[in-house]
C-alpha cells in the first residue's frame, strides 16, 4: 500500500470534520478570585466547573490554587485540603470541584488551570447564611491582559491576581460619566498573589454617589495580570461584563493553545506513518523572548521553539500562527521518522514542501483556517525586508529567504488542494467549505 493510500484510509477513519472549539475554550484558564468559608452567619462556597468539548480527546486538567500572599492555598473540594487538584474529563464530559466550606473564616485567592486540550470553565460563588443559600454568582475564566476596564460605583468589588513570580504594583483610576478622572490610587500584589477590595477602600476620596468607570493598569507597562469585577450597589450584587483588553493578546497563552490543539489531532494523522507526535510524546515547547521573528524545530533535543516575536508579528490570527507551529512539528515528524520527508519522495529538495503539506493537514484537522498559511508567509515576506527583524535562520534554514518567499506564499493554494487529495473530499473538505467558507466560488478547494 502506498503512503498516500494509507493516509487516505487513516483520515477517512477519524471523522469527516475538523475539531472546532467553543468560544472561551482554552488550555490555560485563569480565575482571579476564590472565596471559601466563614462564620455560619455569612459563608462563601466556591465551585469550579469544567466541560470538555472535544468529541474524541480526554482532557487532563490541573487546578493550582494560590492564596493572597502567593503561597499554595489548600482548599478541600472533597478529597482533603490540597493546593493542586487533578481531573480527567472524558470526551464531551464535565467535572466539578465544589468546596466543603471547611474554614470558619473566609479565605480568598486565585486559581490557575492548565489542560492538554481546550476546555470550558466557570467559577460559581455561593453565599450561605445560616445554612441557607441566598445568592449565587458565576464568572468565566479569563486570560492575562495589560489593562482592565469596568463599569464602576463607589462600592465596586475588585479582584486582581498576579500571575508572575515577582511582586507587582498596579494603578487603579476612576472616571466619572463624562470621562474625567476623579481619583487615582495604587496597590501591590505579591508574586502569584491575590488582592480583593471595594473600590472605595483604595480610592477613599470617591463621592458616595460616584458612577462611572474604573481602569486597572500595571505600573510597568505591558505586564500581564488577571482581574475580575463585581457590581455592588445598595446591597445588590451582580456580575459585570469582562473588562480584559481584547488586543494585544496574551501571546504565550495563545502559543500553548495552538501547540496543544495541533498535537491533539496528530496521532490520528501521523502515527500510522511511524511519526509519533501526540500530547503524550510531545516535543518540548520553548516559548522564547528572543528578539527575532523565528520558529524552529531541533532534532537534537526534540524541541520546538516559538519566539514571542513571531506570534506578535502574525498578531491577531491564531490560524496563521497554527500553520507556522504545525510546520515546525512537521519537521519533528521528519526527524522521528528517520527520513527527510514523510509524504513525498525522500528527497532533500522536498523537505520544505513536505513539511508544508503535513502542516496543512494538521491545521485542517485541528480546526484552523488553512488560508492562514498564506497570510503568515505574506507577513514574514513583508518583515524580511527589515534588517534584524526576521531571523536569518528562520526555521533552521541556511537560506532564510526561501522560508517565506512570495512564490511560496503563492503555492499555498496548491498545498490546500494537495491536502484535500489525502482525504475523502465529500467527507471532509466539502463540508468544511460549506460551513466555514460558504460564499467562496465553487472552484475553491476549501
Amino acid at each position: 500500500m502506498t503512503q498516500r493510500a494509507f493516509l487516505m484510509g487513516v483520515l477517512s477513519a477519524i471523522g469527516c470534520f475538523g475539531q472546532f472549539y467553543p468560544t472561551g475554550a482554552h488550555v490555560n484558564l485563569y480565575f482571579p478570585h476564590l472565596a471559601d468559608g466563614g462564620a455560619s452567619s455569612g459563608q462563601w462556597q466556591t465551585s469550579l466547573e469544567f466541560v470538555n468539548p472535544s468529541p474524541t480527546l480526554t482532557a487532563h486538567v490541573e487546578v493550582r490554587l494560590y492564596g493572597d500572599e502567593g503561597f499554595p492555598l489548600n482548599l478541600d473540594f472533597g478529597a482533603g485540603p490540597l493546593s493542586l487538584h487533578t481531573l480527567s474529563i472524558p470526551p464531551s464530559g464535565a467535572a466539578r470541584l465544589r468546596s466543603t466550606i471547611a474554614s470558619d473564616r473566609t479565605v480568598t485567592g486565585q486559581a490557575m488551570v492548565t489542560s492538554d486540550v481546550p476546555v470550558q470553565g466557570t467559577v460559581l460563588f455561593r453565599s450561605i447564611t445560616n445554612t441557607v443559600a441566598s445568592l449565587e454568582l458565576s464568572a468565566p475564566p479569563t486570560l492575562p491582559s495589560t489593562r482592565y476596564t469596568s463599569l464602576a460605583t463607589r462600592d465596586l468589588g475588585v479582584a486582581v491576581a498576579n500571575i508572575s513570580t515577582s511582586t507587582k504594583t498596579f494603578q487603579i483610576s476612576a472616571a466619572d460619566s463624562s470621562g474625567t478622572t476623579v481619583s487615582t490610587g495604587t496597590f501591590s500584589v505579591p508574586a502569584l498573589g491575590h488582592k480583593s477590595f471595594n473600590l472605595s477602600q483604595v480610592l477613599t476620596d470617591l463621592p458616595a454617589d460616584f458612577s462611572g468607570s474604573a481602569i486597572i493598569t500595571p505600573q510597568i507597562a505591558g505586564d500581564p495580570f488577571v482581574a475580575w469585577t463585581l457590581n455592588v450597589e445598595r446591597n445588590v450584587i451582580s456580575t459585570l461584563p469582562a473588562g480584559s483588553q481584547e488586543w494585544p493578546v496574551s501571546h504565550a497563552d495563545r502559543i500553548q493553545l495552538v501547540y496543544k490543539r495541533i498535537l491533539g489531532v496528530a496521532p490520528s494523522l501521523l502515527a500510522g506513518l511511524g511519526n509519533n507526535l501526540s500530547l503524550q510524546t510531545a516535543p518540548n515547547l520553548v516559548i522564547s523572548p528572543d528578539l527575532a521573528v523565528n520558529v524552529f524545530a531541533s532534532s537534537q533535543n526534540q524541541t520546538v521553539q516559538v519566539n514571542l516575536a513571531l506570534s506578535e508579528l502574525v498578531s491577531d490570527s491564531p490560524s496563521e500562527l497554527a500553520f507556522l507551529v504545525a510546520h515546525a512539528l512537521a519537521h519533528i515528524a521528519q526527524f522521528r521518522g528517520g527520513a527527510l520527508t514523510v509524504l513525498m519522495p525522500n528527497d532533500p529538495a522536498n523537505r520544505e514542501p513536505d513539511a508544508d503539506l503535513i502542516a496543512m493537514i494538521l491545521v485542517l484537522r485541528a480546526g484552523f483556517d488553512p488560508y492562514g498559511a498564506a497570510g503568515a508567509i505574506g507577513k514574514l515576506n513583508m518583515a524580511n525586508g527589515s534588517t534584524a527583524l526576521v531571523s536569518p535562520f528562520f526555521d533552521n534554514l541556511a537560506d532564510g529567504t526561501t522560508a517565506f518567499s512570495a512564490a511560496r506564499m503563492n503555492s499555498m493554494l496548491g498545498v490546500i488542494t494537495s491536502a484535500c487529495g489525502y482525504v475523502n473530499m465529500t467527507g471532509y473538505c466539502a463540508p468544511y467549505k460549506t460551513t466555514v467558507h460558504p460564499h467562496f466560488p465553487g472552484s475553491a478547494p476549501l
